[in-house]
């Protein structure tokens, strides 16, 4: 068991106010899982179909968010901003794993999720139950190859991560994966 700090920075407090209603939807259907192997994959669905959306050209995001409504382009002036899904995974999990509350982490489950959050307090209560027992390291690295939702979302970011460094040359920012 890992205790998990509560986060420096809540998502909800740094969020445009328009998004907060769907943040907490989101933490609201994943606190709905009876366990941990639901909460994973109800999280996996939701984000991928994320990502679809995201995909989508962003005049047809703001037709199907309401026009005038920017909780579909809330990102940053310099175009770098949630339309880049390698940017709003971390954040929506945060927010996600921020309305759950929970105190530690002791599934692995629970842990391959903790390490997509934003916080680094979520990520590192999911390092410390990984390397608490090697067992617990074993199993979240057999979810991460068994399970096809989340392997399908580790594909997508590697995709996203690609083009970004593709479209940077060969220069490495700190927005390269870890």
């Amino acid at each position: 068991m890992a205790t998990i700090a509560t986060p420096a920075r809540s998502v909800f407090e740094t969020s445009p106010e328009k998004l907060r209603p769907f943040l907490h939807s989101l933490a609201g259907r994943v606190s709905g899982g009876a366990n941990w192997m639901v909460r994973k994959k109800t999280v996996c669905d939701l984000l991928l179909g994320l990502d679809a959306f995201f995909a989508l050209p962003a005049e047809e995001r703001r037709a199907l968010m309401g026009a005038g409504d920017d909780a579909a382009s809330h990102g940053s002036q310099d175009g770098t901003g949630p339309e880049d899904f390698r940017n709003v995974l971390p954040l929506y999990v945060g927010a996600i794993l921020e309305g759950l509350k929970e105190e530690a982490v002791t599934q692995p489950e629970q842990a391959a999720i903790y390490m997509l959050s934003i916080h680094p307090e979520h990520q590192v209560a999911a390092e410390e139950w990984m390397l608490a027992d090697p067992r617990n390291g074993k199993a979240v690295r057999r979810m991460m190859r068994s399970d096809r939702r989340y392997r399908q979302l580790m594909e997508r970011m590697a995709d996203h991560w690609k083009k970004t460094r593709a479209g940077q040359g060969s220069s490495e920012t700190a927005s390269s994966p870890r």
